[in-house]
């Protein structure tokens, strides 16, 4: 195999065809430029990284772990860091090379909430650690994401018990802080997973959401988390607050990844990556929710005065940026919901759960809207902890207007949460899309449509990019740049290492003297087949950096 392959390179130099080492192309990317390319990387990026061979699994696995190592102290993310990740990613690495890399999160790290069951690990529920807790087998959602061949990094923080939705406090770890202020509040009850997918501590997380757990922690530090319809996902090793209302559900940075997590989470039978529609705000009517979106007098504690201006003006700008990309956006109001969604809150009836599920429809079908949107909360944003002038914060003291709670939840709905802005106290502002049953792909591409053109997700500074010194542009630039290269290369003659050429003219030279005169003509053929061949490598190479980079504009460029 190694002298036809000599034969091949030496007949293509000897044709005028460029001959590509593979390996110094990867080598030429830096690796401290690669390192700050991850930052803020998302999945897509990410599998196309490692399946170009310019990054390992254990190299990512451990860009994660060293981020956490660096940054994490302040923000208190973690109860349990997985000691088998580094060694999961290597097993990842070998069956890549043997061409096993099969599944979306193939070798991506992923943190999960410490309700969830992973195997060989303590499932807290926040509280203190007993041997008892240990897993004997992965929760099916767990399961899900490591047949789809992701690495669990960690076991995030969270409220003890999933019960407190205004921070995430735990007897075994204490409190989580917000990405953007540790003095603020993170959001419970999966703050830990909210917060760490928002600092950089891993490519995404899952969590669980009972009353508006994913949600909550979600706008407030600058993700995407959307909350499934109720049932559509197992709950099975999970420790559940509400067997009525808990569900699983991803968190992560952009609404793509949210789907990918999302088709992983169904068994990728729905693909609602390979069908987000980007264009789909074009033409359609989408409802503001005024009950949950202005004040009013259908609950005390909705009034103007405890409504906060920063939240409200971001919300007003997101429905003007959405009325851009050609949404028709109305008001519209829902008289029965506080009294409907109480009820059924109290109660935990499916009667009234399908009365206030029905009633929504309604509104929907007699104001001929497609969604509902409303700000996730518009109290201002909940200090938690001591501030830096040595002031002690309640955050049960505070007002608190959470929306995340009123709608989806009791409904059985689902719902999904964008960012739309940065608060000056230091917590991100998001903004709710509810759609019927079922709908997950419609959120998904009024999401994305959203995103794409609008994006409002800001880094945090508390955990910067360690490698910035060395930053060329994101990890799709980088990737680009990569391809680019690989492509100039075939245009270009490459001199072949001393003992290759040897070996491949003494290759050529033996088969031409071996060969009867009679049969010359067929040696011709021969090499006119491998002089096809290399030609043929080269088309190869094009069509990939042109497909590449088709998929790149597919899922990237602003929408129009």
């Amino acid at each position: 195999m190694k002298r036809i392959f000599a034969a091949v390179l030496c007949i293509a130099m000897l044709c005028g065809f460029p001959v590509v080492n593979a390996q110094e192309a990867v080598v030429s990317v830096e690796k401290d430029t690669l390192l700050s390319a991850l930052y803020e990387a998302d999945i897509s990026a990410m599998q196309e990284a490692l399946s170009l061979g310019l990054v390992t699994s254990e190299e990512l696995t451990q860009y994660y772990l060293q981020r956490i190592e660096d940054y994490n102290e302040p923000y208190n993310c973690f109860i349990t860091i997985c000691d088998n990740a580094l060694e999961v990613a290597r097993q990842r690495d070998a069956d890549r090379k043997k061409g096993l890399a099969e599944g979306a999160l193939f070798g991506i790290p992923i943190v999960v909430k410490d309700n969830m069951d992973y195997e060989g690990y303590h499932t807290t529920n926040g509280y203190y650690k007993k041997d008892s807790q240990i897993a004997k087998e992965n929760a099916d959602v767990v399961q899900a994401f490591v047949d789809a061949g992701a690495v669990i990094i960690a076991k995030a923080n969270m409220s003890t018990a999933a019960q407190d939705a205004l921070c995430s406090k735990s007897q075994v770890a204490g409190e989580t802080k917000n990405a953007y202020n540790t003095t603020m509040a993170a959001g419970g009850s999966s703050g830990g997973s909210a917060v760490a997918t928002s600092l950089n501590f891993a490519a995404a997380a899952l969590g669980t959401d009972t009353n508006s757990s994913l949600r909550i922690p979600a706008a407030l530090n600058g993700c995407v988390s959307l909350r499934p319809t109720f049932g559509l996902l197992s709950n099975k090793g999970i420790k559940r607050l509400n067997s009525t209302r808990d569900t699983a559900g991803a968190i992560t940075r952009t609404v793509y990844d949210q789907a990918l997590m999302l088709d992983v989470l169904t068994g990728g039978t729905q693909h609602y990556t390979e069908n987000l529609n980007g264009q789909v705000l074009t033409g359609m009517r989408i409802g503001i929710l005024e009950e949950l979106s202005y004040a009013t007098s259908k609950e005390a504690k909705r009034k103007e005065s405890n409504l906060d201006k920063e939240v409200s003006e971001a919300f007003a700008n997101a429905v003007k940026e959405l009325e851009s990309l050609g949404a028709e956006v109305v008001s519209v109001s829902f008289p029965k919901l506080f009294s409907l969604s109480n009820r059924t809150f109290s109660s935990g009836d499916a009667t009234y759960k399908e009365a206030l599920y029905n009633a929504y429809l309604e509104v929907l079908e007699e104001n001929d809207v497609s969604v509902l949107i409303y700000p996730s909360y518009l109290s201002a944003p909940i200090r938690s902890g001591v501030d830096e002038n040595g002031k002690k914060w309640s955050a049960t003291s505070q007002v608190n207007i959470n929306n995340c709670r009123t709608l989806s939840p009791s409904a059985g709905l689902p719902e999904i949460t964008v960012p739309i802005g940065v608060h000056s106290r230091g917590s991100g502002i998001g903004m709710e899309i509810a759609a019927p049953k079922n709908c997950e792909q419609l959120l998904l591409d009024i999401a994305y449509s959203y995103t794409q053109s609008y994006d409002h997700r800001q880094a945090p500074e508390g955990a910067p990019d360690s490698y910035q010194d060395a930053n060329q542009g994101s990890l799709p630039a980088v990737i680009d740049d990569y391809l680019y290269r690989v492509a100039q290369m075939q245009t270009e003659p490459t001199t072949l290492p001393e003992e290759t050429a040897a070996t491949a003219t003494e290759t050529v030279s033996s088969a031409v003297e071996a060969t009867p005169v009679a049969k010359q003509n067929d040696t011709l053929l021969l090499y006119a087949v491998l002089a096809a061949t290399a030609l043929m490598s080269i088309i190869v190479v094009v069509l990939i950096v042109k497909q590449a980079r088709r998929q790149k504009k597919k899922h990237k460029e602003p929408v129009a």
